[in-house]
């Protein structure tokens, strides 16, 4: 990242999961959207697992909106 200077990696051995399940656990739950949400705020780093299924919108990057749909989805409300 150029602006905190930390480094991305991604293993090439790791499976996608589904989009917005941040946790890996197969679920779409409140936590996802916790950890969702303290990543848009930069208060925790995305794992080599949950940087490819955080784009809820498919627009190619991760934003606040994206962790809302998170959070909307885990609350069964509409995305």
């Amino acid at each position: 990242c150029s602006e905190c200077d930390y480094t991305i990696l991604l293993d090439a051995e790791i499976k996608t999961g589904m989009a917005g399940d941040m946790n890996g656990d197969s679920n779409i739950t409140a936590a996802d959207a916790r950890i969702a949400l303290r990543i848009s705020a930069k208060l925790e780093m995305f794992t080599a697992y949950n940087y490819p299924v955080a784009d809820m919108n498919k627009d190619d990057k991760f934003s606040a909106a994206d962790a809302r749909a998170i959070l909307r989805f885990s609350a069964k409300l509409p995305i």
